[in-house]
């Protein structure tokens, strides 16, 4: 039910800023006098696209490419709102400034649309394509007191291997990650986000990371929408991953736990449990805790860390809901301290979610230098 009100709010929202931009961008461009009729026709579709994709996109009533047609629907609107609230404020200016925009010479007027129309189209593009590409390298390095080694660890997480990011995808993160010749893997949650048997053709190809120890995996919130027990049966069954289930890994030198995600609270499977995780926790050496969500840290007393990696927030993946993530979250994107001893690293995640947009929140693969008391 929750889900269906939110439906009805976005599709409202996106009504209105269709009508808003159909109303004050395309006719107010002298380029498209004689095609409003088709330019309302487009945006009815625009938005009819965007109405389905809402709608089915939780069931398997869409195939890949309809899927990943439909998921990029809602670009054009969300470039096009900012850019028609921009040229809104200009118009405003020049009213206040004594000047009509309609008294502006018409070749001008042309040149100007003209430069519109191409930012707009490139805008969309990029912000589609910021969701879709692989994700760039993001380097960081760390010190760790009593770490007897240096490590080089990659982290991933919320890939979404589903019907918009999948089996080509999944390939080419594994090839750049393996290009970095880690110590280990980490992949903290969001994994999935579809159906087990869809992604059991390819889902093999995780055993394709290269590294000295080991990939380790814990959940997120994704995958116990698609059936937290169907899913790591598949990836019990299919990978050679490390599962870490509030379960710690002692490696001799380092401890490497991972905690299960919140959404186990409300679902009443695979809850957190800290206390698990401590009953095999060797505080005398280092630790990392793998837990999908940033205000996991907020909620429980994870002091006997020396860093938590987490992800979920996409470092806010479309602007401004970084604000809203905030809010949820308490933490966004990047680096905090949480005490002199305490780190937390939230990544911005590999993959994305919903829409193909990424707004001034890129994608990353992070490989992290950790250096230690040599």
């Amino acid at each position: 039910m929750m889900y269906l009100f939110l439906s009805f709010i976005i599709l409202v929202i996106f009504g209105l800023v269709n009508l808003y931009i159909y109303k004050r961008l395309i006719n107010k461009f002298l380029l498209f006098k004689y095609f409003k009729k088709f330019f309302a026709l487009i945006f009815f579709v625009l938005f009819l696209a965007q109405i389905v994709f809402l709608i089915l996109r939780r069931d398997d009533y869409l195939s890949e490419l309809w899927y990943e047609i439909l998921s990029m629907s809602y670009a054009p609107s969300y470039c096009l709102f900012f850019i028609t609230l921009i040229l809104d404020f200009f118009r405003l200016f020049l009213i206040l400034s004594g000047k009509a925009y309609k008294k502006i010479n018409i070749f001008i007027r042309l040149i100007f649309e003209i430069i519109i129309i191409l930012i707009s189209v490139f805008l969309i593009y990029i912000s589609i394509h910021n969701a879709l590409k692989i994700p760039e390298i993001n380097t960081l390095n760390l010190k760790i007191n009593g770490l007897k080694k240096d490590l080089k660890i990659a982290i991933l997480t919320d890939m979404h291997l589903g019907k918009n990011l999948h089996e080509k995808f999944l390939e080419q993160v594994i090839n750049k990650v393996n290009f970095q010749k880690p110590d280990m893997v980490f992949i903290i949650g969001d994994l999935i986000d579809a159906s087990p048997r869809d992604l059991k053709p390819y889902i093999s190809k995780l055993n394709d990371f290269k590294s000295t120890y080991g990939t380790f995996y814990t959940v997120g919130n994704h995958e116990y929408y698609h059936g937290i027990n169907q899913v790591l049966d598949l990836l019990k069954t299919h990978t050679k991953m490390k599962i870490l289930l509030n379960q710690n890994k002692d490696l001799g030198f380092i401890n490497i736990a991972g905690m299960t995600d919140l959404a186990g609270i409300d679902k009443g499977l695979y809850a957190p449990n800290l206390g698990r995780i401590k009953v095999d926790l060797n505080t005398s050496k280092p630790s990392i805790l793998l837990t999908h969500q940033p205000k996991t840290a907020l909620l429980y007393d994870l002091s006997d860390f020396d860093l938590i990696l987490s992800g979920h927030t996409h470092g806010g993946q479309i602007f401004p809901f970084m604000f809203l993530v905030k809010l949820q979250q308490g933490f966004v994107y990047g680096l905090y301290s949480l005490s002199e001893k305490t780190k937390l690293y939230v990544s911005s995640g590999a993959g994305f979610w919903g829409p193909s947009l990424r707004v001034f929140a890129p994608s990353e693969i992070v490989i992290l230098n950790l250096k230690g008391d040599l």
